[in-house]
């Protein structure tokens, strides 16, 4: 909606300077108390347009809007905290006030709440459908607003963000802490990480980078199959996710060309994610990697499989406020429709190709297989580490929506324990 849009339900035009919307009446009475509110003078109140998910549901929209409102309103609750509150005041438009933070970062909130609904419920975010309104004026019922620059306000929230940073140092916590390490089976183990981009396969544009995380046993850095990894203990799994993090945030700060990516993936495991002992200790490495990325990050809970669905809807809920989206990593390839991870606040699941498919056609074949019980339950579907242009362009035409080309650390040879003995 632009600034020549007539106000819903008015018959009239805008007034000069911006939007004017005529509000629901249940919500005058509540929006008539923030008139002379300083939020307004300070830029705090946004108004989060859907009528571009209530454009793509056509028909749908009357009987869906529910499910529209109930999903923005739990992101919304976790941000705005106790002192900031959102209202519905039209059949799309929710009025947004957070006092507790700054202007720009009230407003990136919301452009990124927006994103995330268009992309749960649309399968895209085109910048032309993430309509944020500042609110400048509440009168006679009214709410008076101007459209955000989408650009402008994500680029001067990461300045004010990088200005308010406190320095910590060239690293942000040495890897060495957790790896090498001695496994429960006492195997001798190191964890790798190495940064590769992603991109969307729609237009193959770059979203950002992910963390590609490697389990390697010593002495000879032979690399654990998928099957060993899942094998290891919590313990074990904890040292690999913090070293793989730590690792792939410091590789961040030491190459300049992955500075400021628009978004960053993060591996970690179920067991770590349900770990009271290691939750905080997570929670520093989110906070740092909210500072190297413009849109948000995107955590990919690994190992998911098997795990009941009321316990991994509360492990993604702690954190869900870090992230801009969270993803399920599939171990496998899955033999039925994944119905189980439909309503357990995941966002899409993801992933690796196979090291084991030989031709394009068994390409094909795995992520048809994929695609055909992913999609009943999410739009987003990531395919990582392909191996050539090719199967990006094949995995796309088949339905998948992001997907990364192997880098060379990616390619790596599995020693068969048995031929090996």
């Amino acid at each position: 909606m632009d600034d020549a849009t007539p106000a819903f339900g008015s018959g009239r035009g805008p007034r000069a300077g911006g939007v004017s919307r005529l509000t629901s009446a249940d919500a005058r009475q509540a929006l008539s108390q923030l008139q002379s509110s300083p939020l307004l003078a300070e830029g705090k109140a946004c108004l989060i347009g859907l009528d571009a998910v209530r454009q793509g549901m056509g028909a749908r929209w009357p009987a869906r809007r529910e499910m529209v409102y109930q999903h923005l309103e739990r992101t919304l609750q976790r941000q705005v905290g106790a002192h900031g509150f959102f209202l519905r005041i039209s059949d799309a438009d929710y009025f947004v006030a957070q006092p507790s933070v700054s202007r720009l970062a009230g407003q990136a909130f919301c452009l990124n709440c927006l994103r995330e609904v268009l992309h749960y419920f649309l399968g895209e975010a085109l910048v032309s459908h993430i309509v944020v309104h500042e609110v400048t004026e509440i009168r006679d019922g009214e709410v008076n607003a101007r459209k955000l620059d989408v650009a402008a306000v994500e680029a001067a929230e990461i300045n004010e963000r990088a200005r308010g940073a406190v320095a910590v140092g060239p690293k942000v916590m040495s890897q060495d802490r957790w790896t090498p390490f001695t496994a429960g089976d006492g195997r001798r183990l190191r964890a790798s990480c190495h940064l590769e981009p992603v991109l969307q396969l729609k237009t193959f544009g770059r979203i950002g980078l992910r963390m590609v995380r490697r389990v390697l046993q010593l002495p000879g850095d032979t690399p654990l199959t998928p099957a060993e990894v899942r094998q290891l203990t919590r313990a074990d799994m904890e040292k690999i996710d913090f070293a793989t993090l730590s690792r792939g945030l410091n590789r961040l700060q030491e190459d300049p060309d992955s500075a400021q990516q628009p978004s960053l993936i993060l591996p970690v495991s179920y067991v770590t994610l349900a770990s009271h002992r290691g939750r905080p200790l997570l929670a520093q490495f989110f906070r740092a990697a909210q500072s190297s990325v413009k849109q948000g990050l995107i955590c990919e809970v690994c190992d998911i499989e098997g795990v009941p669905p009321g316990a991994l809807l509360t492990a993604v809920s702690l954190i869900r406020s870090y992230c801009l989206f969270v993803v399920g990593r599939l171990s496998e390839t899955p033999t039925a429709p994944l119905m189980g991870l439909k309503d357990v606040g995941l966002q899409g699941v993801s992933i690796e190709r196979p090291a084991s498919l030989a031709t394009e056609g068994e390409f094909a074949a795995f992520a048809r297989d994929v695609l055909t019980f992913a999609k009943p339950a999410t739009k987003t579907v990531m395919f990582f580490g392909l191996a050539t242009p090719r199967e990006a362009a094949v995995a796309g035409l088949l339905g998948a929506t992001h997907g990364s080309l192997a880098s060379p650390e990616s390619k790596v040879h599995y020693v068969d324990a048995e031929s090996a003995a």
